[in-house]
């Protein structure tokens, strides 16, 4: 943290901060406001802007749906929602800078009203899920596959249900498991050698106490061919507004499926037009994850995207200096997720 004071930036009494937060002032007159008063508790007044940001809808309170609008005030709640910590898919999405739709830095620093502070956000699953291939076998017109999967929850196993998808050229499949006290399961699943080129393991894990803690995660790998090249190499996938925005990478890009997935269902995406697709409303706990399947000169591809865009680091990393951190567990649509918040680098 630089040498700078903190209480020679802040200043203001703990009680002026957390009536101005509460009372949704715009970043101007907010900083005005701060800059007036002496001796403030810099972490009471980082959580009380905290807690104002994930109880808010900001303004205006569509900002996340409303791929063109930029913050005045940043809230991330979602608008009409009886529960103080329910954030909004689309606002959580627009932190994510792999999204075409993304806010800056210097928008999220200026709606939060915070000046010559640096904030970082970070959203996350509850629990982690890891999968290799354990072993795999090719006989005269398909290939099984075992795939090992690992769930836990801060490096500690985790008992889970699953349901797995494996998406690849022309083929589409799922199958169910589950995982015991050790976190463990192998999975098996057989493709055609037909469908050779870059093919997708997907893993829904939900534990088994609260199907709220719902995660996802996409193991692509080289399915009698090399190995795939990084996710979002062909297109750029941005969802908002339950629309998924494609922008190709190369001029030869030809998208030939469109799926979603979420822990009990599968759909095929309808295109609204030539870089659009409508996305269900999934009545499940849950992420939904967004796949596309093409080919780019020949070479066949699955590309992934989760709605909500998590996980997602915004904003300043902290990487080997001080900051003030908050951590929450929060909704978004029905699925718990952590978040924290960390404020610092005051420069003045």
């Amino acid at each position: 943290m630089p040498a700078i004071s903190i209480d020679t930036f802040f200043a203001c009494a703990l009680m002026v901060s957390v009536v101005l937060v509460s009372t949704a002032l715009l970043p101007g007159i907010l900083n005005a406001q701060i800059n007036s008063v002496q001796d403030l508790n810099a972490e009471s007044y980082f959580r009380a802007v905290s807690e104002y940001i994930i109880s808010n809808c900001g303004v205006p309170s569509n900002w996340g749906s409303d791929s063109s609008s930029v913050p005045q005030t940043l809230g991330l709640a979602e608008e009409g929602s009886l529960l103080s910590n329910e954030l909004d898919i689309d606002k959580v999405s627009r932190l994510n800078s792999e999204n075409a739709f993304a806010l800056n830095y210097l928008d999220i620093l200026e709606s939060a009203g915070l000046n010559g502070v640096a904030l970082g956000i970070s959203i996350s699953q509850l629990i982690d899920i890891s999968v290799t291939i354990a072993s795999n076998s090719t006989m005269e017109n398909l290939t099984a596959y075992t795939f090992n999967v690992f769930v836990s929850q801060d490096g500690a196993p985790v008992a889970a249900s699953l349901h797995c998808y494996v998406v690849a050229n022309d083929f589409l499949s799922d199958v169910d498991g589950g995982t015991s006290t050790d976190g463990q399961s192998y999975v098996q699943a057989e493709i055609p050698n037909a469908s050779n080129g870059t093919a997708s393991f997907i893993v829904f894990a939900r534990a088994l106490d609260d199907p709220r803690i719902t995660a996802c995660q996409v193991y692509s790998f080289g399915h009698l061919s090399a190995e795939p090249l990084p996710n979002n190499t062909f297109l750029t996938l941005s969802p908002l507004n339950y629309t998924l925005f494609l922008s190709a990478e190369y001029s030869g890009v030809i998208v030939e499926n469109c799926y979603a997935f979420s822990y009990a269902y599968e759909f095929n995406l309808t295109s609204t037009s030539n870089t659009t697709y409508a996305i269900p409303t999934i009545l499940d706990n849950g992420p939904t994850l967004l796949v596309v399947s093409g080919e780019n000169d020949s070479t066949f591809f699955t590309e992934s995207v989760t709605y909500p865009q998590v996980p997602l680091v915004a904003g300043a990393s902290f990487q080997n200096s001080e900051s003030n951190a908050f951590s929450y567990v929060v909704m978004i649509k029905d699925t718990l997720y952590d978040l924290t918040l960390r404020f610092g680098g005051i420069n003045q």
